[in-house]
């Protein structure tokens, strides 16, 4: 990763965990091939927060607690606000406890808030990849009953 960790490359990354995280299309141009794509479709949608995670978790950037820095400060104040947000929701709050050993550790936490900021975006964006192809196999399906 290079040390000047952009907005774009954080943006990318998610995208590309996203797009593993999709089912593949289908290799036949067959009415009963798409509509079991569909159902891959909603199926991963289903499990979407579970893929996603073990997918985030996987990664790097997740692993090595010095990539939480720079992954917030590459990204915009909305998504550090939802990361911590989420943090709050996963861990019920930034008090001092035993995770930390009983003293304050900035890096746990930041690594900590910036999982759960790439949660949020490789979420949107596997949301934004299963609509796209769903309306796709949609559109196949349609021209194949026609």
């Amino acid at each position: 990763m290079e040390s000047n960790l952009t907005y774009k490359c954080v943006i990318d990354r998610c995208k590309a965990l996203a797009l593993e995280i999709a089912p593949s299309l289908p290799t036949t141009g067959t009415l009963e091939s798409w509509e079991s794509f569909v159902d891959e479709v909603e199926s991963v949608r289903d499990d979407s927060m579970g893929l996603v995670l073990e997918s985030v978790e996987s990664t790097d950037w997740a692993i090595y607690t010095h990539f939480g820095w720079k992954i917030l400060h590459a990204l915009p104040q909305s998504y550090i606000n939802q990361a911590e947000e989420s943090y709050l929701e996963f861990n019920g709050d930034l008090t001092l406890n035993e995770s930390f050993g009983g003293c304050f550790d900035v890096w746990s936490m930041q690594s900590a808030i910036a999982f759960h900021a790439l949660v949020i975006l490789t979420q949107e964006s596997l949301d934004d990849c299963l609509g796209e192809l769903e309306d796709l196999a949609q559109t196949q399906i349609d021209n194949l009953e026609s």
